[in-house]
């Protein structure tokens, strides 16, 4: 696995720069962007640090062609699973799921967010539906199953951004058709 180290600035928007507490789960996305590639995805958190597009960053992105970038180091905070919003099961700002998982980091969202216990993988589409090429989701599996080793975690910790704050449906072919998020992560060795 080749993974290329394109660190974000240090920055307010999207990469402060502070250490994770834990590492409790890794939280799959997608970019929503079709056909954009893994470079200008890391150079779109990277221009956020000008405060005009809001928070935002994942720890790494999977290309379309499985290339891997490393937009910030696994010990540092990401801003990829933070919300506001309110999850419209549990009427409150995470899911019950989130709620159960990751405790008071997703119980009062003004000072703790699941962010400070997670890595986040962004996935490159090619499609509006969000369907990846094989070789995206080769290199996005190999990738977390470093991470869970080196994490010391199990396959029940891969989770999606949708699972934590049920209003986004991201990863948007995952969240459409689940039974391809489980096929996922039976790829995972």
């Amino acid at each position: 696995m080749n993974i290329q180290d394109l660190l974000l600035t240090i920055n307010d928007f999207s990469r402060c720069g502070k250490k994770l507490d834990s590492v409790k789960a890794i939280v799959m996305h997608w970019t929503g962007n079709p056909m954009a590639s893994a470079k200008a995805n890391r150079d779109f958190f990277e221009n956020r640090k000008n405060g005009k597009a809001g928070y935002g960053s994942a720890h790494y992105i999977v290309g379309i062609d499985g290339e891997i970038i490393r937009c910030i180091p696994d010990n540092e905070i990401a801003y990829h699973v933070g919300s506001s919003q309110i999850d419209p099961k549990s009427g409150k700002i995470y899911t019950d799921y989130a709620r159960d998982i990751f405790g008071k980091y997703a119980i009062d969202y003004k000072t703790l967010s699941p962010n400070l216990c997670t890595i986040g993988i962004e996935m490159c589409p090619v499609d509006s539906a969000g369907h990846y090429k094989d070789v995206t989701l080769e290199s996005a599996s190999e990738l977390v199953s470093s991470l869970l080793k080196n994490n010391r975690l199990k396959k029940e910790n891969i989770t999606t951004h949708y699972a934590i704050v049920g209003w986004k449906d991201c990863p948007r072919l995952w969240v459409n058709q689940p039974e391809l998020f489980s096929d996922f992560i039976k790829s995972i060795k």
